[in-house]
Formats: C-alpha cells, structure tokens, sequence
C-alpha cells in the first residue's frame, strides 16, 4: 500500500468527522476534502523536537489533514486571524460571499471554506486545548454557529471584546467599529486558560503572611445567600475597625457584627464558624465594621482574563507601524500587534505551549511566541501554516521583492532569526 493509500485509509475516521459536522449544516464537503493534496513532510517529526517553529507552505486545507493523521491531539493553543469577508482587496481572498440563497445566505460560502479547517484543527488539539479567533461583525455570528457545531456549545469559553482604534473604521457608513472579537473555545471538559498574570501593585495592605488586598465581602450574596438557607453559618464575628483585625472569640473594645446587609436582611458568612475560627487570619475589617476576606499576592499567579480589551499595544496602528519597522513598508494588509498576540499566547496557554495558526500572514504568531520565550525562558513551539498565493504585482509587497503570502511570513521568521540566532525554524511545501 503506497503512502497516499495508506493515510487516506487512516483519515477514514478524521473525515468522518469533518463531514458530520458538514451535515449538520447543510454542507457536503466531501468534494473539499478529496480534492485535498496529501502532504508527505517526513522530517517534521524529528525536526519538530528541535526547532522552535514549524512553517507549512501551501493550501492550509491539505496541511490540516496531513497534521490531523499525522501529529493529532499535539497542539495546546489553536490562534486564528481568518479572513472576515469583508470583500475588500488584500493580499488574500477575502470575499467569499455567495448566492443569498440556501440557509445561511450570503455566508454560505465562507462558511464552508471555515468549516472543515476548524475542524481538522480540533483534530490536531488536545482535549486540553483551547482555540482563540480573531473575527469582526461581517462573520462573528456565523463563525459562532460554526464552533457550536464542530467544538459544541458546552465548551465556549467566551468572546473579548478587543479595542482596535479609538477613531474606528471611517469607510463604514453609519457606525465606524472600534472593535473586534476574540471567540474562545475549549476541546473539551479539560480545557482550560491560563490566566493573565496578576499585578502586584494592587496589594497595598501587608500582615505576617504576606501582601494582599480587601476585595470580596465575607458575607454571602445573591443565592443561596439567606440565613434560612445555611443557619449554621449565621453566627456574630468581633471586629477591630482600628486593627482590622477579625476573631470568632468575643473580647473587651471589639465589636460584634452578624452578616446583616445594608437593608437589615439577615444573610449568612462564606464559611462555616469552625473554619473562621481556623482561618481567621485571612479575614479583615474595614473603619466600618464591614468584613472581608484578605485576598493575597502570590509568585506566578493568574488571575481569570477579562472579557473587554483596551491597550493601545493592541491598536491597529501600532501593528501597521511594527510592519513597517520590520520591513521598511506595509507590505501586509492586516497584521496584529505583537502585544495583542503575546496577551493572547500567555493569558491562554503555559509557558511550554505548541501553538498553532493556519492563517499565519505575516507571522507574528511566532514573533510573539519567540518574544515571550525569551522574556520568561519559556520552550513555547509554533506551527504556522501559510498558502503559496501571488501576490499581485501592483501592490506593494511585490515592489518589495515578495512574490506570494507564504514569502512574507518566512522572511519574518528569518527576520526573528536574526535578531535570535538560537531560534530554529524549518520551511516545508507542497511537492
């Protein structure tokens, strides 16, 4: 059995995945997927454990299905920067805008260039694994409908609302968007994001135990909040508004404070009074007799990202500008920032993440990656994945001396060499 033969026999179960999800929507993509040019990349395996980043050239579609037969359930962190269908001109194809016809209308088409891509990319992730999209409003409810079906609706994580410009977008008519999306998804149950990395500057209060901060009331709110609801946990604590100290033990100069709200509604504390008794050195009372438990500064913690994003590091216009530093013009149309994509990577996968990004552009997905590596010492790989397409002889990157998409991101990566002479890259195409 020759190698074609032989992965079409073992993709057998990828595809039949990939078309299940199809069906669901409407879509028969079998004629995509067997149309697919079946990759052989026989140094990848052994190169991989070496090199910092991998780069695929060629029809993202094929690479998926190589990678899903061939290295499945590797990848922790899956980051995209698809495209939106806007319809304008860039390098890429960016107007995938059918007949209004058939359920989805318009979309029909963008859609199922999506669909089979997103899930062979669930393929190569691990059950851990999380993937994050950057899209804008011509696509996001659609991209959404998408990763309910392929990646399910119990595993969306959420969606950041990312601040692209304080200006927005002036060739709009009616509203000009100053933002994006971030749609994250988990494979599964086990998925999980790292967190951003917390801020040592809010703890400005400091014990025997450490720095920490006064920012969650001791006593319960909302449901299951009523004394009715636990009465053992109705009992009076003796606060010192001077000290801020809280004890469970009645003394002369302290007060007594029950969990009685500002409405005189009898509540309940968070813990039972044994284990206030125990713990009582992480409670603490504010001038008013409020109690609250003392949240504390710990090394490397993370704390839950937050769901609205505003950075000026994130901005379109610093991206265009770091283009342009790196190589003397704006030879792609819609790059991201370094610092948005390096957020992205640290708050949503540790420090020894292998990163994938099958819309890899300009290959800032791996700048970012190599950046964060060297600020934390982190052994970070990521596999990019880039079509061959021409690029038109009229636009700018061509009078740069680049021929197709895929020679931008390599020149990047050659570029990130450059500047690191440790970081290791292999180049693989289509034969």
């Amino acid at each position: 059995m020759n190698f074609i033969s032989a992965m079409r026999c073992r993709l057998d179960n990828v595809f039949e995945n990939v078309l299940f999800y199809g069906k669901c929507l409407g879509f028969d993509l079998k004629p995509d997927l067997l149309a697919c040019d079946y990759v052989r990349c026989n140094d990848f395996t052994k190169n991989f454990e070496i090199d910092d980043s991998s780069f695929f050239i060629g029809d993202n579609l094929s690479h998926l299905t190589t990678l899903a037969n061939t290295f499945r359930e590797t990848v922790d962190l899956c980051y995209i920067d698809p495209p939106y269908n806007t319809g304008n001109k860039f390098l890429y194809n960016d107007s995938r805008k059918g007949e209004c016809e058939g359920f989805f209308g318009i979309h029909n088409s963008w859609m199922r260039f999506m669909l089979p891509r997103l899930a062979l990319a669930k393929e190569i992730m691990k059950r851990s694994g999380v993937i994050a999209i950057s899209i804008d409003d011509n696509e996001f409810a659609y991209l959404k409908i998408i990763m309910d079906t392929v990646f399910g609706g119990c595993n969306f994580i959420g969606t950041i609302v990312v601040c692209r410009s304080k200006n927005g977008k002036g060739s709009n008519k009616n509203i000009a968007p100053t933002h994006e999306y971030l749609l994250v998804y988990g494979k599964s149950d086990e998925s999980k994001l790292y967190g951003n990395q917390d801020d040592s500057n809010v703890y400005d209060k400091k014990d025997i135990h450490g720095s920490y901060k006064v920012d969650g009331l001791f006593r319960k709110k909302g449901e299951a909040s009523l004394r009715s609801d636990r009465p053992n946990m109705y009992y009076p604590l003796y606060s010192n508004p001077i000290t801020g100290e809280v004890s469970v033990n009645a003394s002369p100069g302290l007060i007594e404070v029950f969990p009685v709200d500002s409405k005189g509604v009898e509540r309940r504390w968070l813990w039972s009074k044994e284990t206030a008794r125990m713990r009582s050195w992480q409670l603490y009372s504010s001038k008013k007799n409020v109690i609250y438990v003392k949240n504390y500064s710990t090394e490397g913690k993370r704390i839950k990202i937050r769901t609205f994003w505003d950075n000026a590091e994130f901005y379109t216009e610093k991206a265009t500008n770091e283009i342009t530093q790196i190589f003397g013009n704006k030879i792609f149309d819609t790059p991201k920032p370094l610092g948005f994509i390096k957020a992205i990577i640290d708050s949503m996968a540790k420090p020894d993440a292998v990163i994938l990004d099958f819309f890899a552009g300009s290959g800032t997905t791996a700048h970012a990656a190599a950046l964060l590596n060297a600020i934390d010492n982190g052994s970070r790989k990521t596999i990019l994945i880039e079509n061959n397409t021409d690029i038109p002889v009229s636009h700018i990157a061509y009078k740069n001396g680049f021929n197709k998409i895929s020679d931008i991101t390599n020149a990047r990566l050659e570029k990130i060499h450059g500047q690191n002479e440790s970081f290791k890259y292999s180049v693989y195409k289509n034969n």
